[in-house]
């Protein structure tokens, strides 16, 4: 009983990247039926403002997904506040932000700082902008505890007060998988699944 019961708590989400271009509405009624409940849509990638964001926004909406986040994929080859000031301003003017939050992707340990030092400042500073526009409870950190570490160190938990979202491709729908990292003992979203093709596009799944 209690098994069927966690089931039914669980919400079922899915996030695109600016690769996908721009998701049609066909796209986005079919998830919808498919049972996804909510979307994050990469908003920057280095230093591009993804065009299509707002307008995938607008067509998710308009499908019935209800609960829409947006993601920054950051470049250390751009000032860290003026980037994501720049990327937030442009979802604002085009009212696509409303209580939803902004997630800060940090991954892939080429695209980033060689120091762990400089890296930590450069999120640092990243968050504290995003937070200083949104407030920080509507700033949130994707990474996992390998991507962290490579990243920032073992020991630095300079980004915990922000909520979590973490990739870990298991194909399971739940947090028992969790290894704590950055000071973080729980998370709020997981990735579980990657590169999904469905609906006529490539999706990556979540649920929290």
């Amino acid at each position: 009983m209690s098994f069927l019961l966690t089931l039914t708590l669980q919400t079922k989400g899915f996030d695109i990247s600016y690769y996908q271009g721009a998701v049609t509405d066909a796209t986005f009624t079919c998830l919808h039926k498919a049972g996804y409940k909510f979307a994050v849509i990469e908003a920057q990638i280095g230093k591009t403002f993804n065009t299509n964001a707002v307008q995938d926004y607008q067509r998710a909406k308009a499908a019935g997904i209800k609960n829409i986040d947006f993601y920054i994929f950051p470049t250390t080859k751009q000032d860290a506040k003026t980037q994501v000031r720049n990327t937030i301003q442009k979802l604002q003017n085009a009212g696509v932000m409303n209580s939803n939050m902004v997630w800060l992707d940090v991954e892939n340990i080429d695209l980033f700082y060689s120091t762990h030092e400089k890296n930590q400042k450069f999120i640092t500073d990243l968050l504290a902008e995003m937070s200083s526009i949104l407030g920080a409870k509507r700033v949130g950190v994707y990474s996992n505890w390998v991507q962290w570490e490579s990243i920032v160190g073992k020991t630095w938990n300079g980004a915990q007060p922000h909520q979590l979202w973490y990739p870990h491709y298991d194909n399971s729908q739940s947090f028992s998988d969790f290894k704590p990292f950055g000071g973080w003992t729980k998370p709020s979203i997981k990735q579980y699944q990657g590169d999904v093709a469905e609906c006529s596009t490539t999706i990556d799944r979540n649920y929290y």
